[in-house]
Order: C-alpha cells, then sequence, then structure tokens
C-alpha cells in the first residue's frame, strides 16, 4: 500500500551525527562539516523526529566512500545485515534483517522494475543489496518503503523514509560535488529523484536529475572503451538508460544526455514468454497481418524498443512545450519539426520487430499468474505498447493543430492534412483505451508513473471528442474518457504530480458537466480555459506542486482567457448513422477562439472518413 509524505520539509539537526556521538559542538557547515571533512569521515544531518520516545542516541555510521572501481564490489561503507529480527526499526538499528530485504526486492519486481526504470536487475538484486554502499542501501529502502510496508517498521515508515533518504542523500550528493561518478552514486541518485517526486518536491527533483545527468556525461566522457564483463556492461547500461528516462520522462525540455556521442548497449531484456499458438484465445491473433519479410528482422530484445519509445515521447513533449512557448510551425512541411518527428515515429515502427507485436504475443489471452511469471518481459512491453501510440496522439493532438498552431500564425491549415491529424489522434487514443482495458481485465495494473503522465495527455483527445453529434463516436469518447481517469485516480495516491493531472482533467470535465445542463440549443458551445489542457499536455515545473490551484482558479476568475468552440459532426454522404463504424465518422468541425486576438474559423467544412481501421 502507498504512502503519503507529510506535508512540508522535516527539520533538519544542527549538529551531524558523528558530533553529537562524539559530543563535541560542531561547526554545522554543509553538506559535511569541517571536524568529519578533517578526520575523513561521513557527516550525516538527520532530520528531528517527534516520536514519543524521542531519540537519544545516534546511528552508528561507518565511512562511505566511492568505490575503488566504476563498479566493484562497493564494500567500503557497508553494514553487517542481521539474518532474522527480533526487535522493530530505529533509526538507531536503521538496517533492516534478511527477510524484510527479501519482501522489498519482490516489492521491486512487482511495482518498480521499469515502472519507470530499469536500473536493476532483477536476478542479481537480493545478492546485490548486501554489497551495496550505505547511500545507495538506504535509497533503495527509501523508495521501496513508499510502495509498501512490513512489520518490522511497525508504525515507523515515515520516519524510515525520512531517515534513508536524508542520510542517503547527504552522502551521495555529497559525492556528486566531488564529481564521483561511480555507478553506485549515480544509481543512488536516481532513486533519490524518484523519492523527491512522490515526495512532492518537483523543484528539488528537477535539480537532482541535472545532477545525475551531468555526472552521467562526465562519465561517458572519461571512459574510453565499455567494460568486457557482460555483468557489469550491463549494470552500467541500466544506469545510463535509467537516467536517459528520468530526462525524458520528467525533464524533457532540458535534457544532457542526447548530446552524447556515443551511448552504452541497451541493457539485457526478459526472453519472450513461450507463444500460445495461433488459435490459443483467438482476442488477438491476426494471421492476415503477416508480412513476409518479418523473419528476417533483427530482434534488439523489448528493453530497446521501450527505451527507444521513451527518448521519442520525449522528444514530442519537448516539442510541445516550443509550441506553448510561442515557436511557430508549418507541421504539413517535409521541412517542419513535426514531420521529422513523424518520420521518427515510423522509422521506430519499422525497427520493433514482429515478435513483440500485440497478434504474435497474445498479451489478452494470457493468465494473471502467466503475466506475473514474466513481468520482467510484460513490463517494458506494455510501456512500449501504450507509449507506441501515445506519441501519435501527442503529435497529433486536435488541440495542438486546431488551435495551439494555427493560433500563432493565425492562418488556415491544409485541411487533408487536420483531417489526417484527428484520424490519427482518435484512433490512437482509442487503441490507449483498449490497451489499459485489457490490464484491467487481467488485474495488471499500471504503476509506471510514466505511463501516467502519457495517459492523461492522451485523455485530452476523447475530452474533445465527447462532442461529437455523433452519439457512437461520442459515447466512445466518454467511455474511454472514464478509463483514463481511472488510472490517474490509482496512481494519484501515489504520485503528487498524476493527483495534479487528475484535478486538471476533473475540472474540464466540471465545466463540460455544466455546460451540458445548462444547453438548450442543438449545438455545444464550450468555454474553458487552454491552459488546463497545456497543464495535461506540457505541465510546468512549478505547476506541479501539491495543493497547486492556480492554475484552475484562473480558469473561473479569468473569463477572457478562455476559447469558445463550436463543434458539429456531420456524417459520411455514403453510410447512415446506424451502419456508421466507430472507427470513421468525424467530420464539419468548426472551432473559433475570441482568445488573444485570434478571431478565425479554426477548422470549416471538414469531411472525412477515417482510413485508420483494424488492428495492431
Amino acid at each position: 500500500m502507498s504512502k503519503s509524505m507529510p506535508s512540508g520539509n522535516a527539520r533538519v539537526r544542527r549538529s551531524c551525527e558523528p558530533c553529537r556521538q562524539k559530543k563535541t559542538k560542531c561547526p554545522a557547515e554543509q553538506p559535511i562539516c569541517s571536524f568529519c571533512r578533517r578526520l575523513n569521515q561521513t557527516c550525516i544531518y538527520l532530520p528531528r523526529y517527534n516520536s514519543k520516545a524521542g531519540i537519544r542516541r545516534a546511528p552508528k555510521v561507518t565511512t562511505d566512500r566511492p568505490s575503488s572501481s566504476r563498479l566493484g564490489p562497493a564494500v567500503d561503507g557497508t553494514l553487517d545485515i542481521p539474518s532474522h529480527s527480533n526487535s522493530s526499526w530505529s533509526p538507531v538499528a536503521p538496517e533492516p534483517p534478511s527477510e524484510v530485504l527479501d519482501h522489498f526486492v519482490e516489492i521491486y519486481r512487482e511495482k518498480m522494475y521499469f515502472q519507470p526504470l530499469p536500473l536493476f536487475n532483477l536476478s542479481s538484486l537480493r545478492e546485490g543489496l548486501a554489497t551495496f554502499p550505505n547511500h545507495l542501501r538506504w535509497a533503495f529502502l527509501a523508495l521501496t518503503l513508499h510502495h509498501s510496508n512490513h512489520s518490522f517498521y511497525s508504525g515507523m515508515e515515515y520516519e524510515a523514509i525520512r531517515f534513508y533518504t536524508a542520510s542517503s542523500r547527504s552522502i551521495a550528493m555529497d559525492l556528486s560535488i566531488k564529481g564521483a561518478t561511480e555507478i553506485e552514486v549515480l544509481q543512488s541518485i536516481c532513486l533519490l529523484a524518484l523519492c523527491e517526486i512522490i515526495a512532492g518536491e518537483p523543484a528539488r527533483a528537477w535539480m537532482t536529475i541535472g545532477t545525475v545527468s551531468r555526472l552521467e556525461t562526465l562519465r561517458l566522457s572519461s571512459t574510453r572503451t565499455f567494460s568486457d564483463d557482460t555483468s557489469i556492461a550491463d549494470t552500467i547500461s541500466r544506469c545510463h538508460w535509467s537516467i536517459m528516462i528520468l530526462e525524458k520522462a520528467f525533464t524533457p525540455n532540458f535534457t544532457c544526455l542526447t548530446q552524447t556521442p556515443r551511448n552504452p548497449d541497451y541493457p539485457k531484456s526478459a526472453s519472450r514468454p513461450v507463444s500460445l499458438g495461433p488459435f490459443a484465445g483467438g482476442k488477438s491473433h491476426c494471421p492476415g497481418l503477416s508480412n513476409a519479410h518479418e523473419a528476417n528482422s533483427q530482434d534488439l530484445g523489448i528493453n530497446a524498443y521501450s527505451l527507444q519509445v521513451i527518448s521519442l515521447w520525449g522528444d514530442i513533449i519537448s516539442y510541445l512545450h516550443n509550441i506553448r512557448s510561442g515557436t511557430t510551425d508549418s507541421p504539413w512541411l517535409s521541412t517542419s519539426m513535426h514531420n521529422q518527428l513523424a518520420v521518427k515515429v515510423y522509422e521506430l515502427e519499422c525497427k520493433i520487430s514482429h515478435l513483440h507485436l500485440l497478434r504474435n504475443v497474445s498479451f489478452p489471452d494470457r493468465t494473471p499468474s502467466n503475466l506475473s511469471s514474466y513481468r520482467e518481459y510484460w513490463t517494458p512491453w506494455l510501456l512500449m505498447q501504450i507509449m507506441s501510440h501515445v506519441t501519435q496522439c501527442a503529435l497529433n493532438n486536435p488541440f495542438i493543430h486546431l488551435v495551439a498552431l494555427r493560433g500563432l500564425k493565425d492562418v488556415s491549415l491544409p485541411r487533408s492534412f487536420l483531417q489526417q491529424t484527428v484520424d490519427h489522434a482518435l484512433f490512437n487514443s482509442r487503441w490507449v483505451a483498449r490497451l489499459v482495458q485489457m490490464c484491467e481485465d487481467l488485474s495488471f495494473w499500471i504503476e509506471d508513473p510514466l505511463i501516467g503522465q502519457a495517459i492523461a495527455a492522451t485523455a485530452t483527445v476523447p475530452w474533445l471528442f465527447q462532442f461529437a453529434r455523433d452519439e457512437k463516436v461520442a459515447a466512445q469518447a466518454k467511455e474511454n474518457l472514464g478509463k483514463f481517469e481511472t488510472i490517474l485516480k490509482r496512481q494519484s495516491i501515489m504520485w503528487p504530480h498524476i493527483a495534479h493531472k487528475l484535478k486538471v482533467l476533473q475540472a474540464l470535465q466540471c465545466r463540460v458537466d455544466e455546460m451540458f445542463q445548462d444547453a438548450s440549443t442543438e449545438s455545444t458551445t464550450i468555454r474553458f480555459d487552454p491552459e488546463l489542457l497545456w497543464e495535461l499536455l506540457n505541465p510546468t515545473i512549478s505547476q506541479t506542486v501539491p495543493g497547486d490551484t492556480s492554475v484552475l482558479q484562473s480558469t473561473s476568475e479569468s473569463p477572457s482567457a478562455t476559447i469558445q468552440i463550436t463543434t458539429k459532426f456531420v456524417h459520411p454522404v455514403a453510410e447512415s448513422q446506424e451502419d456508421q463504424p466507430l472507427g470513421s465518422g468525424v467530420a464539419d468541425s468548426f472551432f473559433q477562439m475570441p482568445f488573444g486576438g485570434f478571431h478565425d474559423s479554426f477548422l470549416e467544412e471538414l469531411l472525412s472518413e477515417s482510413f485508420l481501421s483494424g488492428s495492431i
């Protein structure tokens, strides 16, 4: 069960723990006092605790130094882990017994691996925990405690999380200031960044991600050759690509690793589950879609394709950020940034091996126990599948092309191009909803905050299409919107920035409900703040702080900062409404925007018949 941290930052002691133990006056310099620096010992400032029993003794801390090699055994700074426990946790004895570590390794496998970081190899994680330096083990425990609990902590979860986080941060960030590029240091900072996001500290997480990405570029610049040891190479690879994910997922507008001349190989992928056969379940097998050349395609592994689509997602979000900042683009031109990104989407589709396509892995035909047994494969597979569709939804989002880009240039866009983007967005958003429903049916819960962010962005598509006059299109859009909201509600318990997106989506829908109640004409006229849609597509770091309602309040207090939309959907000429499939029938939309001086109609007489139908 997830836990929310108390609001506000914990007060930190003025004296470090070594000085408190020796009962000497601490100079109180941070992050390391001159006394500890002179004695070459670890300097830790712990938060104050408010437990009734109080804390009379400081924990015994051993010296934690960087490993002698880039990935050595990292024995320095480790503690002996008890094999069994007869007591509960306390800052005096912070190390959990072996059975607790076993529990948290399983929690990591179920709820944290590739959600979103593939930081540790599951096969060697349990053995490695015993030799991790203190700062890495503590960062691991701090993060896993957010996701689960154990009787060893017996009501001291918050105190333990604060202890582990503060202690790990004190050591790891001090080492980072000195330019330490050991893999263990980078791994610790990656985990701390996620802890800060969960704690509702987006600005601190932004700085932490920037620190670890700079350290990784420093490490790469000083590395002449990559290790021949497959185990070491895989650990380095997992750390590198985890840092890339942090950048692309949480700071896509400012990245460092995209400018590095070379990258490590992709981390080793789990084997593909045994095939169920072409007619095992019949829910996903499509023999008619086979390609004669598929058998000759190279399979890089599911991890490689998942990482590639995450990188592409970050590029698209960065593109949206530039549009929000006022950068103009003519997306229908071959030289446009939109077209360059679209080419990358198609290139990635060509690269993905047919072995990992939905029709060949039979995901909806699997049992929950089968999915659990092969979770190391299915977690990145689901990420790859969903992100492949949400990239299309973001790139072709109707709000971007019918409002944002046209508002910037105040000129007409080609109607056929606009129709193409509408069809792409509608088709792919339905596939996202379909995949989400598959997971719900199989109890394969989506824990990944990156998927949560992507689903929030995708929700803008059905939010717009719920105004369709075609009742089937509108009903399908409302149903899909409900599915997306269910995922966001579940993730909002753990992730404050997802909770913020949920509030934004609910604020948008609240205005829609009010509009439907007051509707007196056949045409649908709604008013909403464009900043609300931007917050779902490309939020700013300052507007993801828990409890920040400035964006929501501005909607009701600033009627001039709204967009008025009158939308009508006309049925295709050749088909009746009753025979119209859900995959077609989007047409004739009129977007009017009296905001910021924009006054032209955004889309007129747009007739369509969706050309995208079928399955993946």
